[in-house]
C-alpha cells in the first residue's frame, strides 16, 4: 500500500513538472528589470514558529518582510537569495496580506497568509458588571473572533486584544456562566472556558421602613441596585418597572396595593431575578375587639383595633356582599352597619387587596324556639311558641302552608299565631328581622288528624340523598332540582324541590348505583304538587324505562307505595329518575320519604 502511494506521487509529479515549465515558459515571467519580484511564498496554513519561503526576482533587495501584526527584518531571516527567502513565521502573526519591504519599493502578496492556530485560555476576570471589562488570559488571543456568554449573547468589538490577552465589555444582559471563544486561522474553531464569569446582580439587603403600608415609598438597600431592571412584590402578579429613585446603594418604589408579606425579587437586564435576604413586612388591619356581641341584624358593629383606617372593604360570614359604606371610620375604630345575610363567623376586613380576619367570632342574636304549645295541635287553633328573641321573627312557617306574618301576640318571649288549615307535621321555620336567614324550632310540632309520616325501611333519601344508595347524585335535564329544600317537608327537615322547565325533563336523576332490590317488596315515595300542578303526570323511571306514572295533588303531600314488579323485574337498581310526563313543565313537585320497604 505504501509503496503503491509513493509510485502514485512520483508519477504525479512527473507529470505536473512538465506541465508547470511548459506553463511558465508559456505567460513567461516577468522580464528581469531589477524590481522586486514575488511570485509566490508559502505553505499558508503553516504554523507560528514554522520557517516559510518566498519565491520571486531580486528578493536580495528585501530589508523586512511585514506580516499582519508582526515584522521580520532581514538581518533575522533564515535564508535570502536572489530569489528565495526563508523565514520563520512570529507567533504575533494574524491573518492578512504579506508586503515585501525593499529599496525597490513595497511588494504586497495578493493572497492573504493564513495560519494554523489554537486559542488557549489560562484565566479570566473571576466578578463583573453588566458594562464593565473581562480580561481573558492565554495564547493566541489576537485570533479571536467573538465572544459569547451563557445566554448567547455575542460581542464582536473589543476593547482591546493582544496575542496573551484579550478584553471585553460584558453586555448589559449577560448572565453568569462560561464564556465561548471563537477564533480564525486555517482550522477556526471554538474554546470554552472552563472558569466561570459570575456577573454582578442586584442584591435587596434590607428595607426602610420595614413593616410598610400599601401605596407607601419603601427604601430597598442593598448592593448593585443600580442594576434593578424590575421589581416584584409578593403577591403582586406584575413587575415594577417605574420607580421613585435608584443608586447603587438604595432603590425607591411604590409598594402595590396587592403587596402581602413576603420577599422582594429584583430582577437584571439578563432576566435574572434575586431574592430579598429578609422579608418584606405589610401593616394590615388587626381587630382587637367586636361590640356588640352578639349582635342583631341591621344594627351597628363597632370594630376595635389598630390601623383601621387602611381598610377598604369589610365582609361578614354569610352576606354576599362586602360593606364599603361606613358609619366611621378612623385608625383605632371602624363603625360598620351588619348586613341581613350576615351568619355567625368571622370578620374580614381588605386593605388595598389583601384580607386579614378577626381572631374572634361576631355573634348574631337568634330567635330561639325553646317550646310548641300545645303539641299535638289541632288546625286553625292557637299555637304558642315560647323562647327568646322572638320579637326579631317576622313569619312563621308550617310543614303545607305559607308562612304567617301576622301573629295574635308577640314579644320577646312568646309569639301566638292561629294554625293555617292543611299543615303536616315537622318543625316550624322562623323568618328573622332584617335578615335573609330563617331558625328551625328544636321540636317538631304534631299535627292532630293528620296522616303520619311513612315509614321508609331503606331509604334513598332523608333529609339528604342517603348512602344507601350507592351510586352518584346529579346530571339530569329540563330544569332544577334542590336536594336542601326546607319548606314543604314530609318527613324530617329537607325535601327534594324540582322545578320541571321543559316537557319530559327529570331534573332529579339518581344513577351509577348497584342496590339489590331483595328483600324488599314496595317502593315508597312522597309528593307534594306545586302551584298549578294539580293533574299533571310525573313518571317514576327506574333502570331507564318509563316505570310508572303518577297524577299529582296540588297543595298537600301524597305518600305512595307501589309494588317493585310494576315498576321493574329487575333484581337490582341502578338509576332512578322522576321524569315531567306532560311534554310542557312549568310547574313545581316535592319529593320526599323515598326508598324501600
Amino acid at each position: 500500500m505504501k509503496i503503491n502511494y509513493i509510485v502514485r506521487l512520483l508519477l504525479l509529479t512527473v507529470i505536473i513538472a512538465p506541465l508547470c515549465f511548459i506553463a511558465c515558459k508559456k505567460d513567461s515571467a516577468p522580464a528581469n528589470d531589477g524590481m522586486t519580484q514575488l511570485l509566490s511564498f508559502g505553505p499558508t496554513g503553516a504554523n507560528p514558529g514554522d520557517t516559510i519561503r518566498f519565491f520571486g526576482n531580486n528578493l536580495e533587495k528585501v530589508t523586512e518582510i511585514d506580516f499582519e501584526n508582526a515584522k521580520v527584518a532581514s538581518n533575522k531571516f533564515v535564508r535570502q537569495s536572489s530569489t528565495e527567502i526563508y523565514v520563520v513565521v512570529p507567533v504575533e502573526t494574524e491573518k492578512g496580506y504579506v508586503t515585501l519591504k525593499s529599496s525597490t519599493g513595497d511588494v504586497k502578496s495578493k493572497t492573504e497568509f493564513n495560519i494554523g492556530i489554537a486559542t488557549t485560555v489560562t484565566s479570566i476576570t473571576s466578578t463583573a458588571r453588566p458594562g464593565e471589562n473581562v480580561t481573558i488570559k492565554g495564547n493566541y488571543l489576537n485570533w479571536v473572533t467573538a465572544v459569547t456568554f451563557t445566554d448567547g449573547k455575542v460581542a464582536t468589538q473589543f476593547v482591546s486584544q493582544s496575542l496573551n490577552e484579550l478584553v471585553v465589555k460584558v453586555p448589559d444582559d449577560a448572565q453568569t456562566g462560561t464564556l465561548v471563544l471563537a477564533y480564525g486561522g486555517t482550522d477556526s474553531s471554538f474554546v470554552e472556558t472552563k472558569d466561570t464569569l459570575h456577573v454582578t446582580l442586584p442584591m435587596a439587603t434590607g428595607f426602610a421602613p420595614n413593616p410598610i403600608k400599601h401605596q407607601s415609598n419603601v427604601t430597598i438597600k442593598g448592593t448593585d441596585l443600580d442594576l434593578t431592571k424590575k421589581v416584584y412584590f409578593n403577591g403582586v402578579p406584575n413587575a415594577i418597572t417605574n420607580f421613585v429613585s435608584k443608586t447603587a446603594t438604595e432603590l425607591v418604589v411604590k409598594v402595590p396595593d396587592s403587596t402581602e408579606t413576603g420577599k422582594v425579587m429584583l430582577e437584571a437586564a439578563s432576566g435574572v431575578k434575586s431574592t430579598s435576604q429578609v422579608d418584606l413586612q405589610i401593616i394590615l388591619p388587626v381587630v382587637t375587639a367586636l361590640a356588640p356581641n352578639p349582635i342583631k341584624h341591621q344594627t351597628n358593629l363597632t370594630i376595635t383595633g389598630t390601623n383601621l383606617d387602611l381598610t377598604k372593604k369589610v365582609y361578614f360570614t354569610g352576606a354576599p356582599d362586602a360593606i364599603t359604606t361606613f358609619v366611621s371610620q378612623s385608625a383605632t375604630q371602624l363603625v360598620v352597619k351588619v348586613p341581613a345575610g350576615a351568619q355567625d363567623g368571622k370578620i374580614t376586613l381588605e386593605a388595598g387587596s389583601v384580607k386579614s380576619s378577626s381572631s374572634m367570632d361576631l355573634k348574631l342574636v337568634w330567635p330561639v324556639a325553646t317550646s310548641l304549645s300545645p303539641n299535638p295541635i289541632d288546625p286553625e287553633t292557637d299555637l304558642t311558641i315560647t323562647g327568646t328573641n322572638l320579637d326579631l321573627v317576622t313569619a312563621v312557617a308550617i310543614q303545607n302552608a305559607d308562612p304567617v306574618k301576622t301573629f295574635v301576640s308577640q314579644t320577646a318571649t312568646q309569639i301566638v299565631l292561629k294554625v293555617p288549615k292543611g299543615v303536616a307535621e315537622g318543625k316550624v321555620t322562623m323568618s328573622v328581622l332584617n335578615s335573609t336567614v330563617t331558625v328551625l324550632s328544636n321540636d317538631v310540632l304534631k299535627i292532630n288528624g293528620a296522616v303520619p309520616p311513612p315509614v321508609v325501611a331503606f331509604p334513598f333519601y332523608s333529609d339528604a340523598v342517603t348512602s344507601n344508595w350507592n351510586g352518584w347524585t346529579g346530571g339530569g335535564w329540563g330544569g332544577t332540582a334542590n336536594y336542601g329544600n326546607t319548606n314543604p317537608v314530609r318527613v324530617g327537615d329537607k325535601s327534594v324541590r324540582i322545578d320541571y322547565s321543559g316537557g319530559y325533563g327529570a331534573p332529579m336523576q339518581l344513577g351509577g348505583a348497584s342496590v339489590t332490590i331483595a328483600p324488599y317488596t314496595t317502593f315508597k315515595i312522597s309528593l307534594y304538587g306545586g302551584p298549578g300542578s294539580n293533574g299533571l303526570k310525573v313518571n317514576i323511571g327506574i333502570n331507564n324505562k318509563d316505570s310508572y306514572t303518577i297524577n299529582l295533588v296540588e297543595g298537600k303531600w301524597t305518600d305512595y307505595q307501589i309494588p317493585i314488579s310494576q315498576l321493574t323485574t329487575d333484581a337490582v337498581i341502578t338509576d332512578l329518575i322522576l321524569k315531567e310526563y306532560n311534554g310542557s313543565g312549568g310547574f313545581t313537585v316535592y319529593v320526599d320519604a323515598m326508598g324501600l320497604n
